[in-house]
């Protein structure tokens, strides 16, 4: 094992002791002859002097406060000693390590999406599964939010083209066989629609007829009757009860195309199931797939109480390993649901049951990308997993990427207390950005009223300084986090929730787009560089603060966070931009520029 020296045995050396442990401590050196003897967490202390020999066989933590560290590095130098660390170099080197190691994260998106790509016929539908490679209406429904999430407007919109030529005449939306009409499928195709009603406008009596339709199908009593279940398999594997999932839909389609009939429609199905299914809902008795469409539906519809208390009956099934089984007298798993389960425990708050359902859902991503609907418990190989168990299926794809989006969503919410609310104006990265708003807008004597977008914008704190400072221009903000946003209370910005890979506002609607320690947390750099190119009129600007990949090692990072190398983030933004300057050595919170940030500044091609 290897082992060290460290010199200094204050406090400085307990927290080296405690990083690297005891075992890996030979001994500790010291220039106070009067501490030798001693000890320091059962480690002895020894007189450097008498110990130069000792020590030059070790590899040297100097573990003293940052004022005496050139001193003591001048001392061991001196005495022909050269393998020497600082303690923060130290971290920094552990810090790297471990990230070094640590699994690709960003590759099994990477990967994800390739599959994605791969599995869509002639560009507008994905398939049902890998061993039947037709167009699947219902799975390509719910597949546009999700694609508009990270990124990807034209293939949502050519989803959206082909399941409105697909549209039967009386509303409907059939199987991938084209056999039988369903109305889970009709309204997952009707969540798409809704999402991308804004970017296809023709969307909306499509949407109309289709919600019709449903409701054409619901008894007196709110029962949603199907006209066919063929498809759902067994009783135990599917129920009528995803029709839980059916109704935001409706709800949402009553809001924006000013249905009223609609919501109340919802409401009286969702009173229906809740009062004669109740037990049903309450237990975990369906495939996990199946029973979380249940759970993501009363979610949707406002019924956090229900969804926590029959979430806890699904908790006391997980394993340590994060594994949650397909059905509830099983230890094999169903892939999707382990997704679907994580999902709904980021929604409700449960960030780390969520975490281990989703980090072990991601760890059997096949080498293709996607996932097949189920794999065999390690614990137990003498099982059959009977859903798809040789067949990679769309839909895993579709929920590992919204059980990303909410992750990120739930972790940046809980953190959201501790963001920073204020920059000094002095901080090299603010005045990056004030001067790259001020040079947009000309000279002082012909100033232009500029549109500025803060994309990943946290509580605003650039916001208000460029409010003081540049007070003539029209301020917008997108944030993943809503709650994050309540923090900027001047009504002169424009706020909105979003991603940088969905920044909801139309083509060359900005005059310059900044983003400040927010690309990092993109996942999809490439398309959040895209976003903001798009939104971005031609000769505007874009600016990325981040910060600098060299310098990894310098503080613990999120598993899916990425720093950048300024060659290759100059060379993304130059698909879109030109010029694109680089500038390193930033400073930033009171530090004179020690290369942890740098900032590139594109203008957008006209």
């Amino acid at each position: 094992m290897k082992k060290y020296v460290l010199f200094g045995a204050g406090a400085s050396a307990r927290m080296v002791i405690k990083l690297l442990g005891k075992d890996k401590i030979a001994f500790l050196a010291d220039n106070n002859i009067t501490k030798a003897g001693s000890g320091v967490e059962g480690i002895p202390v020894r007189y450097f002097p008498d110990y130069v020999e000792e020590a030059r066989q070790y590899p040297i933590i100097i573990s003293v406060s940052e004022q005496y560290q050139a001193e003591i590095r001048q001392q061991l130098a001196g005495a022909g000693i050269t393998n020497i660390e600082t303690m923060s170099e130290l971290q920094a080197r552990i810090t790297r390590e471990k990230i070094q190691g640590r699994p690709d994260y960003i590759a099994i998106y990477q990967r994800a999406m390739d599959w994605v790509h791969r599995s869509t016929v002639d560009g507008q539908a994905i398939i049902c599964n890998t061993d039947k490679r037709l167009g699947y209406p219902e799975v390509t429904g719910y597949y546009i939010p999700t694609l508009l999430r990270w990124g990807y407007r034209e293939l949502a919109v050519s989803f959206a083209k082909w399941l409105c030529d697909i549209q039967k005449p009386d509303g409907s939306w059939y199987d991938t066989d084209d056999e039988s009409p369903y109305i889970f499928d009709t309204a997952q195709i009707l969540k798409g629609l809704l999402a991308v009603r804004e970017l296809y406008p023709e969307a909306d009596s499509h949407i109309i007829a289709g919600c019709n339709w449903i409701l054409s199908r619901m008894e007196d009593t709110g029962r949603l009757v199907t006209p066919t279940e063929e498809a759902w398999g067994d009783a135990k594997t599917c129920s009528e009860l995803i029709h839980l999932y059916c109704l935001s839909p409706l709800a949402d389609a009553a809001k924006v195309l000013h249905m009223p009939q609609y919501k109340a429609a919802a409401h009286r199905i969702l009173d229906y199931y809740k009062t004669n299914r109740r037990e049903e809902i309450m237990n975990f008795g369906l495939l996990s797939h199946f029973y979380a469409y249940v759970m993501e539906g009363l979610l949707d519809m406002g019924e956090e109480g229900m969804v926590r208390e029959a979430m806890d009956n699904v908790a006391k099934l997980q394993k340590e390993s994060g594994a949650a089984p397909a059905y509830n007298d099983v230890e094999w798993v169903c892939s999707t649901g382990l997704f679907q389960f994580a999902l709904v425990w980021f929604r409700l708050g449960e960030i780390e049951r969520a975490n281990r359902a989703f980090t072990y859902a991601c760890k059997l991503q096949n080498k293709s990308g996607g996932w097949y609907g189920s794999y065999l418990s390690e614990e137990n190989a003498d099982e059959e997993n009977t859903y798809f168990p040789t067949s990679e299926i769309s839909w895993a794809v579709k929920y590992f990427l919204d059980a990303l989006y909410y992750k990120n969503l739930a972790e940046f919410e809980r953190q959201a207390d501790s963001f920073l609310d204020t920059i000094e104006k002095t901080d090299g990265r603010y005045q990056i950005v004030r001067n790259s708003v001020a040079s947009a807008a000309g000279c002082e004597n012909e100033k232009k009223r500029l549109r500025i977008l803060d994309a990943g914008c946290g509580k605003g704190r650039y916001l208000r300084n460029l409010l003081e400072d540049e007070p003539e221009n029209s301020y917008y903000a997108v944030d993943l986090s809503k709650r994050v946003m309540r923090f900027i209370t001047d009504d002169r910005v424009i706020k909105k929730q979003g991603t940088l890979t969905n920044l909801v506002y139309p083509d060359n609607y900005f005059d310059m787009v900044y983003t400040c320690e927010a690309l990092e947390h993109a996942i999809d750099v490439e398309r959040a560089v895209r976003e903001m190119a798009r939104v971005t009129k031609p000769g505007g600007k874009i600016v990325v603060i981040d910060k600098n990949r060299n310098e990894l090692g310098r503080m613990e990072i999120g598993e899916w966070e990425i720093w950048f190398e300024a060659g290759d983030l100059k060379s993304l933004m130059a698909k879109y931009c030109s010029p694109v300057e680089v500038i390193e050595n930033i400073s930033y919170e009171g530090h004179a520029g020690d290369k942890l940030f740098s900032a590139w500044i594109g203008m957008i091609n006209k």
